[in-house]
């Protein structure tokens, strides 16, 4: 008598690493899927005695929890490559995004939200999180529903924008109107992978009412806040003068910090604000790749020091023409390397470390590490396997290794998403990539022309 129980799919022979707590490895394992869920994770031999269903070989390829890019504006992805090398942050404001803004269209954050995911699917993400970029989410939310990964997103606000950034403005209370109600018009779903949060822009352009409104309605609908904060030196000089404190502090007198919000970049928290940080522990979203392209100084940040006391510090890959890239294998490459060639030691972040930056801190970021960020029974089935036929996977004696060093992205061979392949055999499912590459090309074309936006090219292109 057969009293195996039925699975809906069984990865068999895949080197899984769980990022669970007690950081299993499991050479020869199997995960059986049942409804989207892990319901089982072990050794191939223990798996199969129990459960019984459709099979697929990993053929030995390492087998780890989708990674969980925690900060980014995949809105703004249909522009990648456009700003010059030689533009200061001041230019990217003045001659990039603020023609942006002002110029792009719904199909245009339809198209750039599809070819994010389609890219971040591609590398091994399963999970984002954005502060929200958005002009028409409308648009943005039906593109970023395609593909199949997961995430969070919104409409891109404050009260108190720069002259460059104004069409974004609104007045405090529209502006907790517009998070209102894109929470109800676009909650999270299984149909609806990506939905919205509240995502502020903060910095200098949200007063602290917009602040304490917004981190209201993320404990009303059960979400975390995402909002940048300390980015440059001179956004905390600002605070200083216009509130007599810093910005941890201003946070901090306002009762926001707690492991419901998630500060983004924070590369210039000072020194002082860190046992604030210790106290409240707030998420913390690192993005070396952002911060590294423009010298804004992340990777000689405390975010070692944040680590070591307890916070879950995770990382981010930022916007196209930040870092551009939105492969998180270099971010966790450039976190394990930077830290330690900023600060002339070795070692601050391991490769171990790094990963789970990538992953279950990912996850505790965005308010999910419940449902994703490691593999354990009742977890989503969001899955990244890797190929074995590459030169950078080999010789294979120690797979974080090479994942953080080596093969990156490139190695990523399937993805699974609640159980369904998104990503197989290096193709996105869902999506024909050589149909959309005209379109795509053709859509940032034409988005150049209304913004009156001329590409600086430093060699002559004849």
């Amino acid at each position: 008598m057969n009293d195996k129980k039925k699975a809906d799919l069984i990865l068999i022979n895949g080197y899984i690493l769980t990022i669970d707590p007690s950081r299993r490895m499991i050479e020869n394992g199997a995960i059986a899927i049942v409804d989207g869920k892990i319901a089982a994770i072990g050794k191939n031999a223990d798996v199969l005695k129990e459960y019984e269903g459709d099979q697929h070989d990993c053929q030995g390829g390492v087998v780890h929890p989708g990674l969980i890019d925690a900060h980014e504006h995949a809105v703004w992805h249909l522009v990648r490559g456009w700003v010059a090398d030689t533009f200061s942050v001041r230019e990217i404001w003045e001659n990039y995004e603020d023609p942006l803004v002002r110029n792009i269209s719904s199909n245009d954050e339809h198209l750039s939200m599809l070819l994010a995911t389609m890219e971040m699917a591609l590398n091994g993400t399963t999970f984002f999180g954005d502060t929200g970029s958005s002009r028409h989410i409308d648009g943005m939310f039906n593109g970023g529903n395609i593909v199949g990964i997961k995430g969070y997103t919104g409409a891109g606000i404050g009260d108190n924008y720069i002259p460059e950034l104004a069409i974004m403005q609104f007045s405090t209370n529209t502006c907790l109107d517009i998070l209102e109600k894109q929470m109800l018009d676009y909650p999270r779903t299984r149909k609806r992978p990506v939905g919205a949060h509240v995502g502020l822009a903060g910095m200098e352009h949200c007063s602290p009412d917009l602040i304490v409104g917004a981190k209201d309605l993320a404990r009303k609908y059960g979400v975390q806040m995402q909002i940048h904060l300390a980015v440059y030196e001179e956004e905390v000089q600002y605070f200083v003068k216009e509130y007599g404190m810093t910005p941890i502090k201003l946070f901090d007198s306002l009762g926001v910090l707690d492991e419901g919000t998630a500060l983004v970049h924070v590369i210039h928290a000072q020194e002082d604000e860190l046992p604030i940080l210790a106290r409240t522990n707030p998420r913390i979203i690192h993005c070396p790749g952002a911060s590294a392209k423009y010298g804004l100084g992340a990777l000689s940040g405390y975010f070692p020091e944040m680590s070591e006391m307890g916070l879950a510090v995770s990382l981010g890959t930022d916007a196209g023409n930040w870092s551009d890239s939105l492969d998180m294998f270099l971010q966790m490459y450039l976190a394990a390397v930077g830290h330690r060639e900023c600060k002339r030691k070795a070692p601050i972040f391991t490769r171990e470390d790094v990963l789970v930056m990538g992953t279950i801190n990912g996850a505790k970021a965005l308010g999910v590490e419940d449902e994703c960020g490691s593999l354990e029974v009742g977890k989503a089935a969001d899955i990244v396997i890797h190929g074995i036929l590459r030169p950078e996977t080999l010789p294979a004696y120690d797979r974080v290794n090479n994942l953080i060093y080596s093969s990156h992205g490139k190695s990523v061979d399937s993805v699974l998403v609640d159980g369904e392949f998104v990503v197989k055999g290096g193709r996105i499912t869902r999506v024909n990539i050589e149909e959309m590459e005209p379109i795509f090309n053709e859509q940032s074309r034409l988005l150049a022309g209304r913004m009156n936006y001329k590409l600086q090219r430093t060699w002559p292109l004849i």
